[in-house]
């Protein structure tokens, strides 16, 4: 036999050895596959198709420098026309108001009392509260807070301005007197009169009113001249009558 026909019938027999076994085998063959093809699945999906690690762990600063920071990619910038910006609000300074000038008040000064001598005649003695003037009666120098106006025993002694009778009474030193109330806190003195003057306390008086009638009766002025003791507050501060009133003597 030669050669080729020698390896023709080895290859026939090992076809027939090959099929025989696979008849024999070929359920665990396939089955031993299916097994492979699934654990080398299972194995790339839990293992990511990466490499295993090495169990070695590496330091925290070595793991750092492992990681790779990413390059940030300038973003494209689109060619063309630019918006137009929106030009941002001018915030104005606060304006400062002035204040309005404040009109002051205008004071009205109340229009001046005309005040009539309350008797005619000469001042015999004058008004004195930062001076001493000689006391005849008393003989001593004293103060004076009135003025003194000379005229006779009787003479009609009248209101200088409107007003209500405050007091009527006997003062000890300077005799009957009569104290009348004013506007404007102007009291005035009437002293030196006869008893029994026709005006009472409360009473409401003119100007020119008659309130009482010189006498004698200040005990502390009776060595001068038949004469009325008058005297002029205003807020309770003695006054100069003169500085208020208008005598028609003042000698």
């Amino acid at each position: 036999m030669d050669k080729k026909a020698e390896q023709r019938r080895r290859w026939r027999q090992l076809r027939l050895r090959s099929s025989i076994f696979f008849r024999k085998n070929g359920l665990y063959i396939a089955l031993g596959l299916c097994i492979a093809v699934i654990g080398t699945t299972a194995a790339l999906i839990f293992t990511g198709g990466e490499e295993p690690s090495d169990p070695v762990r590496q330091s925290q600063d070595q793991t750092l420098n492992d990681v790779t920071v990413p390059t940030t990619q300038p973003t494209q910038v689109t060619t063309g026309p630019r918006p137009a910006r929106t030009p941002l609000p001018t915030v104005m300074p606060e304006k400062t108001i002035a204040p309005m000038p404040t009109t002051p008040a205008v004071q009205t000064t109340p229009a001046p009392i005309v005040l009539h001598a309350p008797v005619e005649g000469n001042i015999i003695r004058v008004f004195a509260m930062d001076s001493l003037i000689y006391s005849e009666t008393l003989n001593q120098w004293m103060t004076h807070s009135g003025v003194d106006i000379a005229a006779p025993q009787g003479t009609e002694v009248r209101s200088v301005a409107e007003g209500t009778v405050e007091r009527v009474y006997a003062d000890d030193m300077l005799g009957v007197t009569v104290v009348i109330r004013h506007s404007g806190g102007m009291v005035t003195v009437y002293s030196n009169l006869k008893e029994e003057p026709p005006v009472t306390e409360g009473q409401a008086v003119n100007a020119r009113d008659v309130i009482g009638y010189i006498g004698d009766t200040a005990l502390s002025e009776c060595a001068e001249e038949s004469h009325l003791h008058f005297e002029l507050y205003i807020d309770d501060e003695p006054k100069d009558p003169t500085q208020y009133v208008t005598f028609t003597h003042t000698d």
